[in-house]
């Protein structure tokens, strides 16, 4: 089993093309290559935070895993990936999954951005300013490249900071916006990665004809950033359709009955087929995204493949235990399940 650490996969990572392979894996290369139930989400009493389980099989990538989020409203959020192998049911690898939920949401809404945005995009509107909204102009900055890029958050020395090192990072002009309406109208493409409250921050009258709005931040059921004033006014893209309907965008838009099939595709729909993405250039779109578990293990592949292939990570052998299976007869039933 490989012990990977937050900052052996972040040097690891560092030049990866991260967006090209997970595109080529989210596109579902295989039919029936997916199974992915739905997240598990328990709440502590006494306002101790949640504890979420995300397991998901891909068959295409010959694994199997789960994603274990722990958050703590005081001491922060924890992440851990195990990934096991189908072939043999060993624990390949165990790994910090901080840098992998960044960037997995983050090249996701790259890669729709690829896909959906307007065939000109002169400027791009980032809203927040920490983690995952460094994550996402930074993965949507290898596919697009703005003439400028506006960025807004509550706070003006986390705004202008974002604004001085991104700059220099990606080579791009990058300034911080006080006004958050007038920086998401003058938008072709609005990068929203806020932390969500329970009021959207995003609203038909405020996004331009034609322009592309990545909302990733509402994921728990009362949290709200993208009005349906909006949803109802765009193309709809998620990353999984199930997934968002549990969100509290997903909500309120499936009370307006917004999130049938027919209206709403899912990502991987659109890199089969690109006409079910955008239309007319006046288009506005809306890709919707809350994170799955197929985005962690398809990520996670991509490390083990990049750690195994620079000798880097911990080995450790033997872990954990395994069981023989006892019985000739359920041994026999195991095997032929294989053929």
């Amino acid at each position: 089993m490989l012990l990977l650490r937050d900052a052996v996969i972040r040097e690891a990572m560092v030049d990866a093309d991260v967006v090209t392979g997970l595109e080529r894996m989210l596109a579902r290369p295989v039919e029936g290559a997916l199974e992915l139930p739905p997240r598990i989400t328990m709440d502590a009493t006494g306002e101790r935070g949640f504890l979420r389980l995300m397991p998901v099989i891909a068959y295409d990538t010959g694994y199997a895993g789960y994603k274990a989020m722990n958050y703590h409203p005081v001491h922060g959020v924890r992440y851990v990936i195990a990934m096991t192998s189908l072939e043999t049911g060993d624990l390949v690898a165990l790994m910090d999954a901080d840098w992998i939920t960044a960037f997995r949401t983050a090249a996701t809404a790259a890669i729709a951005v690829k896909h959906l945005a307007p065939a000109e995009t002169e400027q791009v509107t980032v809203i927040g300013s920490g983690t995952q909204a460094r994550a996402l102009l930074e993965a949507s900055a290898k596919v697009i490249r703005p003439r400028k890029v506006l960025v807004h958050s509550p706070t003006p020395r986390n705004r202008e900071q974002f604004a001085a090192e991104l700059s220099t990072r990606l080579g791009l002009d990058i300034e911080p916006a006080t006004d958050l309406t007038a920086a998401v109208k003058s938008a072709d493409v609005v990068l929203s990665a806020i932390r969500a409250g329970t009021t959207p921050v995003l609203h038909a009258d405020e996004v331009r004809d034609g322009a592309l709005v990545c909302g990733i931040s509402s994921v728990r059921p009362h949290h709200r950033e993208v009005d349906t004033d909006l949803w109802a006014a765009s193309r709809v893209v998620v990353d999984d359709l199930p997934h968002v309907r549990e969100s509290g965008d997903g909500l309120a838009a499936t009370e307006r009955g917004l999130t049938s099939a027919d209206r709403v595709k899912e990502l991987w729909e659109v890199l089969r087929d690109p006409s079910l993405g955008r239309g007319a250039e006046e288009e506005r779109v809306l890709f919707k995204s809350v994170g799955t578990a197929e985005q962690d293990l398809a990520l996670a592949a991509l490390v083990v493949q990049r750690a195994q292939q620079l000798g880097v990570g911990q080995e450790i052998e033997d872990f954990p235990a395994v069981r023989p299976i006892q019985s000739n007869l359920a041994a026999a039933a195991v095997a032929g399940a294989g053929q």
